[in-house]
């Protein structure tokens, strides 16, 4: 059975790494590459996403790089220009001389208004004036199944002796300077932390620069984005899918006394169907919420233009963006008779837009923030005055108006997120819903709408369950302020917050019949002065509504140059996924931590170990041929045990209680061999394998009736008739 499971495992990874080796390649490539060419991806937290090289859109399918995980992942694919990673930014001015358009005696045309965006038919070329780098602290934990490496290859280059990590405690940092049309460089450098306080947002850093000899007048920089665009780690397996674009959307920070500047989205009710979809549950699936989670950006820092010599003018300025307004941007209302400029996309960001459909409240001075589209005091999220169904509604933000002059700068901070009440407390709650014992959230500040605001109007149908499982939902708005408030203590402690611990060096995971053995090395955790010892968690099935359990748990005194687990409640035959944390506790009066995290233990990063290949417990040998069992049998594919043993697939057969040695060959009722397993495992003992249904040319049997034949080497044989169920 050894050779088999070998070769098996081999098949799988012979695929990923043909797929590695394709984007090693692609990488090799990316190097010849035009600088505006390059892309790269950020994957070390909650959020993976595309980074375009020229500030405009790529396409990023992470959907292959999900590992089995109950951790919740939200990918944007990169293609709509959203802010995410700072790409996607528009700006405009007035009275621009555009030097690529001169005129018949040979004068620069003035544009008024001029409005363009990173992508534009002037800069085709020499976009990229400092090439894309995306540097990472640690690399990823060298692991090995039944002594198969799983040589899975970074998504970055690592790189611990930067300059950056010594001074900062991000894990994570990606860069490259534009160049746009107006002649403003900008300065891209997106930071990630793998500490699990501080993995569900990334930071985009942007210093924009005026490098030319021109002032720019009445300058706005304007960003938007949106999760419409995005993939989710759940729902794939078993598949389920609901639609991103269907969201309530709220900007926090335009009203006086607003403490934060935080643009969020969460799931809406579909108003096509019957009932109260809120969360997207899954009634097929014991009600699991596959949109419990919100994203948002957060603006930590907006300075206004100061001198490159003067870093002390760097200062935030709390007005800023002066402009927020949301919705799909083709249906944003347009009347070109009030505007002197005549340009739409100008219009929407100056502000007329949300002047027309201002926020409700008390405003901040000056400033023009749209109407929330949570707050329509309606059900229906599309009667949005720019709203639509299924369409893709951005949440779009302004900074300015500047008088931005030569070699002056401009410094914006975003924080982009994806968290909520997570993906384990949604399958809780789904299913309680769906059983209609679902009770209310505990230390709500609105005894109806919960964390929405106050005007929030449920579905006309819904029942008080329903409205209680919204209430739940809401309660991620909890989560996105803390998660927003963490990403600002982050800027303003200067990227200083408490540093992760690295992950296991090395992780070496044997089945046998006796357990699972674990074996790891982490002599770079060890060093640390707040070493708190070492988590191992496991789950059985690479099914995304399943999740992991800690089985060991050690504090400060676990140090050694090797440590082994066994772990002998491993179920036989199934599908186990294990991996490995080490961790640090944060110091109960560090000034860099965060009040809310001082004292608390942090984990390695969990996706510096992404655990794709399962193992497997084999079950223990015997001699008596008469003990040789089938399972399951009959085998029927719609079998739930067959998810309780965690088969990917959903496809295999066991023979159990084998001798440590033999042959098995498989037939038809026909008498037509099938397939022929060597089972040779004297060392090991081990007395099971588990044949993945496929013939000796690699196609998938019928359903009917099969004779198993089992052989000793000293010529004893066994037969076992089992059935299989399409």
């Amino acid at each position: 059975m050894r050779f088999l499971e070998r070769k098996k495992v081999s098949t799988i990874k012979d695929i990923c790494l043909n797929a590695v080796v394709l984007i090693v390649i692609g990488q090799s490539a990316m190097a010849q590459q035009a600088p505006e060419l390059q892309t790269t991806t950020v994957r070390l937290g909650h959020l993976w996403l595309g980074m375009p090289a020229n500030g405009s859109s790529m396409t990023f399918d992470p959907t292959n790089g999900f590992f089995p995980n109950d951790y919740g992942i939200m990918s944007d694919r990169a293609q709509a220009g959203a802010a995410f990673t700072g790409a996607g930014i528009t700006m405009g001015t007035v009275r621009w001389p555009n030097p690529n358009r001169p005129d018949e005696n040979g004068v620069d045309t003035v544009e008024n208004p001029a409005v363009y965006g990173y992508t534009n038919t002037y800069m085709q070329t020499r976009r990229v004036t400092v090439p894309l780098t995306n540097y990472l602290r640690y690399q990823y934990v060298s692991e090995t199944i039944n002594g198969s490496p799983t040589g899975l290859k970074l998504f970055g280059t690592y790189k611990q002796s930067l300059q950056d990590f010594q001074n900062h405690t991000y894990d994570e940092v990606a860069e490259v300077t534009d160049s746009t049309v107006f002649g403003i460089t900008v300065d891209r450098k997106v930071l990630a932390w793998s500490q699990n306080f501080n993995d569900d947002y990334v930071i985009a850093d942007l210093v924009f620069t005026n490098i030319t000899s021109d002032t720019l007048d009445s300058l706005y920089i304007n960003m938007q984005e949106s999760g419409g665009n995005s993939f989710f780690s759940q729902g794939n397996n078993p598949a389920a899918s609901f639609d991103p674009t269907m969201t309530w959307q709220h900007y926090y920070g335009g009203r006086q006394g607003d403490s934060m500047r935080v643009f969020y989205e969460y799931s809406a009710d579909n108003p096509r169907l019957s009932g109260d979809n809120m969360g997207a549950p899954v009634i097929s699936q014991k009600g699991r919420l596959l949109a419990p989670n919100m994203s948002y950006y957060a603006i930590l820092h907006a300075s206004s233009p100061f001198d490159s010599t003067n870093v002390a003018g760097d200062v935030d300025d709390p007005f800023q963006p002066r402009v927020t307004y949301i919705g799909v941007t083709t249906h944003i209302p347009y009347n070109s008779s009030d505007d002197i400029y005549g340009n739409k996309n100008f219009s929407a960001m100056r502000g007329a837009y949300s002047n027309s459909y201002p926020m409700t409240g008390q405003t901040l001075p000056g400033t023009y923030h749209g109407l929330n589209s949570d707050e329509l005091g309606a059900a229906d999220y599309t009667g949005y005055i720019a709203g639509a169904f299924q369409s893709i509604s951005y949440k779009s933000c302004s900074f300015g108006p500047y008088t931005f002059m030569p070699g002056q700068k401009i410094h914006i901070v975003l924080a982009s997120g994806f968290t909520g009440i997570g993906y384990q407390k949604g399958q809780e709650i789904g299913q309680e819903w769906l059983n209609g014992t679902l009770q209310d959230p505990p230390n709500m500040p609105d005894p109806n709408t919960g964390w929405l605001p106050s005007n929030f109007q449920f579905p006309a149908n819904a029942t008080e369950i329903d409205k209680r499982k919204d209430r739940w939902i809401s309660m991620g708005i909890d989560s996105v302020m803390l998660s927003a408030w963490r990403a600002k203590w982050n800027f303003d402690h200067n990227y200083n917050i408490p540093q992760a611990p690295p992950p296991p060096a090395t992780v070496n995971i044997v089945g046998t019949s006796h357990a699972v053995e674990i074996d790891w090395t982490d002599p770079q955790a060890e060093t640390m002065s707040n070493f708190a010892g070492y988590r191992i968690m496991r789950r059985v099935s690479a099914r995304d509504s399943v999740s992991y359990q800690a089985i060991y748990d050690s504090d400060s005194t676990d140090i050694s140059a090797s440590h082994t687990f066994v772990d002998s409640t491993a179920i036989y035959l199934s599908q186990a996924y294990y991996y490995v944390q080490s961790k640090a506790r944060i110091g109960y009066n560090d000034p860099n931590a965060d009040p809310t995290t001082r004292g608390d233990i942090m984990y390695s990063g969990r996706n510096l170990y992404p655990n794709i290949y399962p193992i497997n417990r084999p079950g223990p040998s015997q001699d008596d041929l008469s003990k040789i069992r089938v399972v399951p049998n009959p085998y029927n594919i719609k079998d739930p045990m067959l998810v309780v043993f965690g088969y990917t697939d959903q496809r295999g057969i066991s023979f159990v209680n084998l001798p440590p040695v033999c042959t098995i060959k498989i037939f038809t009722e026909n008498g037509d061999l099938v397939q022929t397993i060597v089972h040779n495992e004297p060392i090991t003992l081990s007395g099971s394998v588990t044949w993945n249904m496929l013939t000796s040319s690699q196609q998938v049997i019928y359903g009917g009736v099969y004779i198993a034949v089992f052989q000793t080497p000293d010529g004893r044989i066994s037969y076992q008739k089992f059935v299989v169920v399409r």
